[in-house]
């Protein structure tokens, strides 16, 4: 029977994939199936990737809008953050989790298949990723784990996990350890999954090819390159899968600033909890939520923002608080959800190369992340563009397919493979990646957004849309009459 081990890259790019920087997952690239139309979710935010990863599902119907929300029910004064564990159970209110959406763990379960999860990201992330692994009495380790017999039973094999560092480089190889040295060997789990924080945390802190950056690429990589050796060198080799996704990509932040700023020099009363003094809760993200004490604030939020060279579309969860045209619904890009902030902002971007040769730059609002620094959140090609290569197992070789791909179509793909059902989810299974008949090219579209952008997208043989790039409508020029 199928096993399948997948190895996310949190935040890789897949236009830096090369024989020089990435040659192990260069070559596994080459010998597996890559998808040249994989894509993130929006916001494109980690732990809004990792449960629309997980479940299938994306934010609309999960739950997770953003890596940091406003929740007046639970949290009146402040923001949450999902990074944190105890923001993550705060959402949940009693329950085990905030998802709306069961994970892979808990598919695989009642069939008697076992899920791993070792993650070298936040504590906050690993939870989503595997939010009943207590019940299920499965393994879940995350870098940032104390307590618990997971934790425990890694230090007693490996010894303590060393300490956060930019480049994230000793977590990262220490997390390869843990699954190549305890969990495939002494827990062979049917599905097992390593989330590596390399390149994220380098992108972010050093830029996108600063040389700490590609010495941190190039560990995560050579971690993949021993789980490739570890799998071929097994009896069933041939029936173990390696899947290789990122849950976005990166963009050069260009043009840092800060949006409850910029609305409170405008005269609108921003901050960071429903204060006596606050009309506008503002979430800083490369799409920083809004969300509103009195609904008909939002006309005059996007009569400021029309006039910023640096703001893009408006979207809103609800766009009847505004005058027809001046928002995109969050429902078009499947994240509108009751927790979904009232608007959204999105940045403004280019296309033009950054100062490191790469394709494209953004304003954003990050306050620990510096100017210059990889950014993500938005719609820009270069964060929505992610890594899918499926390699071994049932998966075609040196192919590529075409078909459209996003997040949620990863879990689907898998289960498939198990000869698993997948009724629930909105991702599909992949097929392209099993057999090139079932591999179409996606049928493209343009979107006009307010402000003078367009939004380019993709249409799966289902007719579901995957969002690709937001850019500025092209002006032609004008005819000498």
């Amino acid at each position: 029977m199928t096993r399948v081990i997948m190895v996310a890259l949190d935040g890789m790019r897949p236009d830096m994939v090369d024989a020089t920087a990435t040659p192990n997952l260069f070559a596994l690239t080459a010998e597996g199936t890559r998808f040249a139309n994989a894509r993130s979710v929006f916001p494109s935010e980690t732990r809004v990737a990792t449960p629309s990863f997980i479940t299938g599902c994306r934010p609309g119907a999960h739950g997770m809008v953003a890596n940091t929300v406003f929740d007046a029910s639970v949290a009146p004064d402040r923001l949450l953050r999902t990074k944190l564990v105890e923001d993550v159970l705060l959402m949940a209110a009693g329950a085990e989790s905030p998802l709306q959406r069961s994970s892979l763990a808990e598919r695989l379960a009642p069939f008697g298949l076992r899920f791993a999860l070792i993650s070298a990201g936040t504590a906050g992330a690993a939870r989503l990723l595997h939010p009943a692994a207590e019940r299920l009495d499965a393994f879940r380790w995350n870098v940032e784990d104390i307590d618990g017999a997971s934790a425990e039973a890694v230090r007693e094999a490996l010894g303590p996990t060393p300490a956060a560092s930019v480049p994230n480089t000793p977590r990262v190889e220490f997390a390869g350890r843990v699954l190549l040295d305890h969990v495939l060997p002494k827990l062979r789990p049917d599905v097992a999954l390593l989330w590596l924080s390399e390149p994220d945390v380098s992108f972010h802190w050093g830029g996108l090819r600063a040389p700490h950056t590609l010495a941190a690429l190039h560990a995560a990589d050579a971690v993949l390159g021993r789980i490739r050796a570890w799998r071929d060198a097994q009896p069933d080799a041939e029936e173990i899968a390696i899947i290789v996704l990122s849950d976005h990509g990166h963009v050069t932040g260009r043009g840092k600033r800060s949006l409850r700023d910029e609305l409170c020099r405008a005269g609108f009363r921003a901050g960071t909890g429903m204060g006596a003094d606050v009309d506008v809760v503002v979430a800083p993200a490369a799409a920083p939520g809004m969300w509103l004490r009195d609904p008909t604030l939002a006309p005059q939020i996007a009569d400021f923002l029309a006039t910023q060279p640096w703001a893009g579309p408006l979207l809103a969860r609800d766009p009847a608080i505004l005058p027809p045209g001046r928002a995109a619904p969050l429902s078009l890009l499947g994240s509108a959800h009751a927790r979904s902030a009232d608007l959204v902002a999105t940045f403004a971007g280019d296309e033009a190369a950054d100062e490191w040769g790469m394709p494209g730059f953004a304003p954003f609002d990050a306050p620990d992340v510096p100017e210059g620094g990889g950014m993500h959140g938005g719609l820009h090609r270069a964060e929505l563009a992610t890594v899918l290569v499926m390699q071994g197992g049932p998966f075609r070789r040196g192919a590529v397919a075409q078909e459209a791909a996003d997040l949620t179509d990863i879990v689907p793909t898998v289960l498939h493979i198990l000869g698993l059902p997948g009724e629930g989810m909105e991702g599909r299974a992949l097929l392209g990646a099993l057999d090139a008949t079932a591999d179409a090219p996606p049928a493209r579209e343009v979107l006009t957004l307010p402000g003078g952008f367009v939004l380019e997208a993709m249409r799966g043989p289902d007719g579901r849309f995957y969002p690709t790039a937001l850019r500025r409508a092209l002006r032609l020029p004008a005819v000498a009459q």
